[in-house]
């Protein structure tokens, strides 16, 4: 079965060196909104357990 998008011969709205680009930023952001809660929520039941 052939890729649907592939059909209709238009180019992507993106070079795919951009695209690439974009994801692996948006991959980073989340990783580092992600360590920062992680790091919010272990440094807040360790003031709540030794306080």
């Amino acid at each position: 079965m052939p890729d649907p998008e592939s059909t209709d011969g238009s180019p992507p709205p993106e070079p795919p060196a951009a695209n690439a680009r974009s994801e692996l930023l948006t991959l980073l952001v989340l990783l580092l909104a992600s360590a920062m809660l992680l790091a919010l929520c272990f440094g807040g039941a360790a003031i709540w357990l030794y306080n």
